[in-house]
């Protein structure tokens, strides 16, 4: 569990852009953002290491959850 949530939201969105952008651009971001560099190298250089809240994260930007369909409500007349 990462003591600094606010660390841990920068991590795990340029964990994100790392699977939409490639790790380049990653890097950049989560540089700008003040993530030090052993964090960056570790998180972007090790994915099978990742934290199952990072793993989701990835993953879920790959494969978006399907529309859901509903139906309208039958009327009694």
């Amino acid at each position: 569990m990462r003591k600094n949530s606010e660390l841990e939201a920068v991590v795990r969105q340029g964990l994100v852009v790392d699977a939409q952008r490639g790790a380049a651009n990653a890097w950049v971001y989560m540089a700008a953002q003040g993530v030090p560099r052993n964090v960056i190298t570790r998180v972007l250089s090790t994915p099978g290491h990742r934290r199952d809240g990072d793993r989701f994260a990835v993953e879920s930007t790959r494969y978006p959850a399907p529309a859901v369909r509903t139906r309208a409500p039958r009327h009694a007349h």
